[in-house]
């Protein structure tokens, strides 16, 4: 059942990627949904299941781009692997650190696809990453941090001790 429910995120997340963020892009660059997808999937998982996930995201995401295949599967593969060996241990509940790791996995993420969409050109590389890099992984973090969190408020459960004592 986790698996059809991930299966079911990761295609509205995909939805939501190709036809809604042009939409609120700001400055030419748009927020990368599947990143914050990855970290939110892999954060707490090893590292050979966050490969796994990582590649099948980037494998989904390289579909409708032929010329490019295998592209961000390798990209979503190498940041998984990053966020799972980082992510769990350290500060798993601080916002800071969410919005920090969404934020560098988003800058490995586009440098590792600009590497190959530039024939690893450094003046193109170095242009196109201050130009919408950056930005584009500000926003993501940003975008990412309020997803989590309020995914984090939606699913939260309320225990109740046993007996009816509820300490009024």
């Amino acid at each position: 059942m986790y698996v059809l429910r991930v299966i079911i995120i990761a295609f509205i997340f995909l939805v939501l990627q190709v036809t809604l963020v042009h939409h609120i892009s700001i400055a030419g660059s748009s927020p990368d949904l599947v990143i914050v997808l990855l970290v939110a999937l892999v954060f707490e998982r090893g590292p050979v299941t966050a490969v796994i996930i990582g590649f099948l995201l980037g494998f989904l995401q390289d579909l409708p781009n032929a010329s490019f295949l295998g592209m961000n599967a390798l990209a979503k593969s190498l940041v998984a692997y990053g966020v799972s060996r980082l992510g769990g241990g350290l500060f798993p509940e601080n916002v800071f650190f969410k919005w920090f790791l969404i934020f560098m996995a988003s800058i490995v993420n586009d440098i590792i696809v600009l590497l190959v969409t530039t024939s690893f050109s450094v003046s193109d590389i170095l242009i196109l990453f201050f130009r919408y890099s950056l930005m584009s992984a500000l926003y993501s973090a940003v975008v990412g941090v309020a997803i989590l969190e309020l995914l984090k408020a939606v699913t939260r459960r309320v225990v109740v001790r046993s007996g009816g004592d509820y300490g009024y």
